[in-house]
């Protein structure tokens, strides 16, 4: 990114519908300095997939100059990089819109499954080349709670299953490739316990306060 940034980062709340994530979004809205946004129905993913389109244009078309008659004229210009900083920089004003006393800037999103396991992969590895530095907390719960809660009711339990354990496959294996910048979370080990967000502030480099925590899991949220 060219413009302004937070100056200790940014911080990505990675998990799927009905898993607890809101109880994690408003424990880090709850730090100070910390900006953090919901979900914003996967706005992110094609503005990826547009520097996708441009970086493969022109690895196939512009490794030469093209002359001003070819059907790709322009394409050795395109700079995919550049591309991707002003397009994430819109995404960051327009959508996240934090302010410029932030520290640290993010949000969650359920709607990663959008992807195949391949572009989730490269999704984030995007953001983390251009967020910098990114973090990543996997968010998961159990397929049987999931189940039970929300529009999932109205699904088959087998595919539910099927649903929560692809993506929790995928949540793992992106976070033991890349454990640096990135921490797994379930559901059920933090809810009802707050001494267990003690983990996730470490991971962060932020001061745990148990009180805090523990007014915030007793806070019953309306939605």
């Amino acid at each position: 990114m060219t413009d302004w940034q937070p100056k200790d980062g940014y911080v990505f709340v990675v998990t799927y519908g009905r898993s607890g994530s809101t109880l994690l979004q408003t424990v880090l809205q709850s730090i100070n300095g910390y900006f953090f946004r919901g979900e914003n129905n996967n706005a992110i993913l094609p503005l990826f997939r547009s520097f996708k389109r441009i970086k493969g244009a022109l690895e196939e078309h512009g490794y030469r100059e093209i002359p001003d008659h070819g059907p790709w004229f322009g394409a050795d210009k395109f700079n995919p990089d550049r591309y991707a900083q002003k397009l994430l920089q819109v995404f960051l004003e327009e959508v996240i819109q934090p302010p410029k006393d932030a520290r640290v800037v993010g949000f969650k999103e359920i709607r990663f499954n959008e992807t195949g396991p391949i572009e989730f992969v490269d999704l984030l590895n995007f953001m983390a080349d251009h967020f910098k530095p990114a973090r990543f907390i996997f968010n998961m719960r159990r397929w049987e709670d999931v189940s039970q809660s929300g529009w999932w009711k109205d699904y088959e339990p087998e595919k539910v299953r099927r649903e929560v354990e692809k993506n929790d496959r995928q949540f793992i294996a992106y976070a033991e490739a890349h454990p640096e910048r990135s921490y797994l979370m379930r559901y059920e080990d933090y809810s009802g316990k707050p001494e267990q967000f003690e983990g996730l502030f470490d991971f962060l480099g932020e001061p745990f306060d148990l009180e805090k925590m523990r007014a915030i899991s007793e806070r019953r949220l309306k939605h």
